[in-house]
């Protein structure tokens, strides 16, 4: 059985039927599994992130740390409305060093090794990023991150920490899609792989797919957003929660950040289970009637299957149909096959709404009329 995801849902619906804006029918060589749309994902999470201004950075930033080996990523972050220029990083000037309160006499950190700019940029990370990978003798821990070089105090920058191999572990189970005028997203669980870490506070960001963060509120299961969201669908790409939870374990703070991708759904079109079927000597062409609530591009694929007796039913033949429609219409899908059977109906049918980047209808049910 195939799986439709958040993450795989713009790639899925990316194909060549969405390029043209004439009709376009395939008919696949072979046989198309079966569709589910997944409609919750789970995700995990052993790193967390923060924005700090230049200013904190010369101080010192407390950072918990809860494995023995971590890698510490430190870029300065862009504001396209802010011209103000913001001093590249150098590694050499960054340190990280125990927290005399929390550390005893032989449980030490070290810094590994650094990586600078260049490096960094050679390993993909194209954002002026630097890196310090640090191994400790000791999982539970806070070290401090500062900086001996000149920074202006209100320049921003992002310090993420990866904790490889940690037992601090987020898993979040969530719902990938928001329906029209909800204004929230559900999640069905929420906790720490060790059931002895506390959560002490909770905040979420809604980011949207132009960029813009709003602060959501969580309550009942939910993330709640002040206003309707904008965007339908992945057209102009997913909309991200982003959340940041604060803990502690042994009475040591352990931190964790998580994104959330998920699309905005609306019913933009449906369709509907009175089809019909024609024959003639050398193609079966099924009708499918459709309502449509927005204009746009449609694509519906299905699997034709024929029976002798109404019991048993034979998987013929997969076709696929993109078309633009601006009201109430139908789409017909032509199957090139001899009529070998006495009736026939539609199984695995998946309608997308192509213009907007979204999953319609996977229906279970199939359809039974007969020629």
């Amino acid at each position: 059985m195939k799986h439709f995801t958040v993450l795989t849902l713009c790639a899925s619906l990316l194909s060549a039927f969405s390029l043209y804006a004439e009709p376009v029918v395939y008919q696949f060589k072979k046989l198309q599994p079966a569709v589910e749309q997944q409609l919750q994902q789970v995700l995990k999470s052993d790193e967390y992130w923060m924005t700090i201004s230049g200013k904190a950075l010369k101080q010192g930033v407390e950072l918990p740390f809860s494995a023995q080996n971590s890698f510490v990523r430190v870029a300065p972050k862009f504001d396209v409305a802010n011209t103000q220029f913001i001093e590249p990083l150098d590694v050499s000037a960054l340190s990280l060093t125990p927290n005399s309160k929390v550390l005893t006499k032989g449980n030490r950190a070290q810094v590994e090794q650094v990586f600078a700019q260049k490096e960094m940029n050679d390993a993909g990370f194209t954002d002026g990023s630097v890196a310090l990978k640090v191994k400790s003798q000791h999982a539970l821990q806070q070290l401090t991150l500062k900086t001996n070089q000149y920074l202006i105090d209100d320049a921003k920058y992002l310090v993420h920490v990866k904790e490889k191999h940690s037992d601090v572990v987020l898993a979040v189970a969530a719902s990938n899609r928001s329906t029209q005028r909800a204004n929230k997203l559900g999640y069905q669980s929420l906790s720490f792989t060790d059931n002895a870490i506390q959560i002490k506070t909770m905040s979420a960001k809604l980011i949207s797919p132009t960029n813009e963060k709003v602060t959501v509120d969580i309550s009942n299961n939910h993330f709640n957003f002040d206003k309707a969201l904008a965007y339908f669908g992945a057209i102009n790409g997913l909309y991200e929660l982003e959340l940041q939870i604060d803990a502690q374990r042994a009475n040591m703070p352990v931190k964790r950040s998580l994104k959330i991708p998920f699309v905005n759904f609306k019913q933009t079109a449906k369709a509907l289970p009175n089809v019909t079927f024609s024959a003639s000597q050398s193609h079966i062409e099924a009708k499918v009637p459709l309502m449509v609530n927005d204009a746009g591009r449609f694509s519906l694929q299905a699997t034709l299957q024929g029976s002798n007796d109404g019991v048993r039913f034979y998987d013929i033949a997969t076709v696929e149909m993109a078309k633009e429609l601006n009201g109430d219409d139908s789409l017909s899908l032509p199957f090139t096959t001899q009529a070998r059977y006495s009736s026939y109906r539609l199984n695995n049918m998946v309608l997308k709404d192509q213009s907007r980047l979204l999953v319609l209808q996977t229906p279970q049910k199939l359809f039974r009329p007969s020629i």
